[in-house]
């Protein structure tokens, strides 16, 4: 096998990490003048990694910094948590060690006070298979006194799992295997289902981005805590969002969504990530039974029961969520979306269509607001 040079292996790791090649007819974002302290410290660690700087990277890493890359550590070599400049520089090693031929997008900056979110692809070749992959992520970074204290890289680590294991399903088309590594010992089968347990729990780090490592929520991120809903439900909102049945363009909160359903690998990798969120703890339901309901808004809950339940604990048999394990203003934004079309509105999607025309039957904004601060948790 033709090993590069460590010069050129590092080089290699820089470029994964900054975004600077270019994949195929596709270029990289330039990345974006930072308008905040935090967002300048994110972009001088990514103009370190392209200049190969490492004395600059080290002094933006703060001493007792983590540095988390979110999938199987016992599965990815450079999976798990690091810390300090000294683990930061062991995960680029591994993943030297491990991938070659990387391509890597940024898209922009998110910045929330001292968080910066980066959302991008990666593109790398697993050097042990030769199966190259594409995954969707985001880099999250937290920043204290100009250095970085945090580091969280949420991405498709399902797919990258998939990989490692030499299941060509995930492979990017046309992609071929790498020049410099050798074949997969054996080439599994090409309806090769899940490989192991452990692939629920990788797909998911894709999602606990925005939804959490517990499923719960996290509402700055407009996502939902996923505990305690039916898991056919779930199976069916993630094929809908694969389908294009949900998440319009225009649906800002549900679009970015139907990326990371369509990155999750085939109908086995949706039960997969689904089973694994139905294993996780569940949060306590909103107690709407002891809750005053409001007379404006009486006739109106008499028929959310009809499918979702006298206390929104939701209906399996008639594939309605629970309302009661969803957030005030998540209930609100989908209310708002059935109205507007944002939701409900594809032709095949007859669930979506008459909660669609439910929700246009409601007066207006105060009783939206009234029905999801009777339903949702706190």
């Amino acid at each position: 096998m033709k090993m590069s040079s460590p010069k050129v292996g590092l080089l290699a790791v820089l470029l994964l990490f900054s975004g600077v090649a270019v994949a195929g007819a596709g270029k990289a974002v330039a990345t974006p003048k930072p308008v905040e302290s935090p967002a300048q410290v994110v972009h001088q660690l990514y103009d370190a990694f392209e200049r190969g700087d490492m004395a600059a990277l080290e002094r933006l890493i703060a001493p007792d910094a983590t540095w988390t890359y979110h999938g199987p550590a016992s599965k990815l070599p450079f999976g798990g948590t690091r810390r300090g400049p000294e683990g930061v520089a062991d995960f680029f090693a591994k993943v030297d060690e491990t991938l070659e031929n990387p391509v890597a997008i940024q898209f922009g900056y998110i910045v929330t006070g001292d968080m910066v979110a980066v959302p991008g692809t990666e593109e790398s070749t697993v050097r042990a298979t030769g199966i190259r992959y594409k995954a969707d992520c985001v880099h999250v970074f937290k920043i204290r006194n100009g250095q970085i204290v945090s580091f969280d890289e949420y991405i498709d680590s399902g797919k990258v799992l998939l990989a490692f294991q030499g299941d060509k399903s995930v492979a990017v088309p046309g992609s071929g295997t790498s020049s410099s590594s050798p074949p997969a010992a054996s080439s599994p089968p090409t309806a090769q289902p899940i490989v192991d347990r452990s692939a629920g729990k990788a797909i998911f780090t894709t999602c606990a981005g925005c939804h959490g490592n517990g499923g719960q929520g996290l509402g700055y991120m407009y996502a939902p805590n996923l505990t305690g809903q039916d898991s056919d439900y779930l199976v069916r909102q993630l094929v809908n969002f694969r389908e294009g049945k949900r998440g319009k363009i225009d649906d800002a909160h549900g679009y970015p969504m139907t990326g990371r359903a369509t990155a999750i690998p085939g109908a086995d990798g949706v039960k997969a990530v689904v089973s694994y969120i139905a294993g996780l703890p569940k949060l306590a339901a909103a107690p709407v039974a002891s809750r005053p309901l409001p007379a404006a808004i009486a006739d109106i809950v008499q028929t959310c029961a009809t499918c979702h339940g006298a206390a929104g604990e939701g209906n399996a048999d008639m594939q309605a969520p629970a309302l009661n394990r969803l957030d005030r203003h998540y209930i609100s934004q989908q209310l708002v979306n059935f109205r507007t079309g944002k939701r409900g509105y594809h032709g095949d999607d007859s669930l979506g269509a008459l909660m669609a025309a439910s929700a246009r039957d409601i007066p207006g904004p105060e009783a939206i607001t009234a029905i999801a601060n009777h339903y949702g948790r706190d």
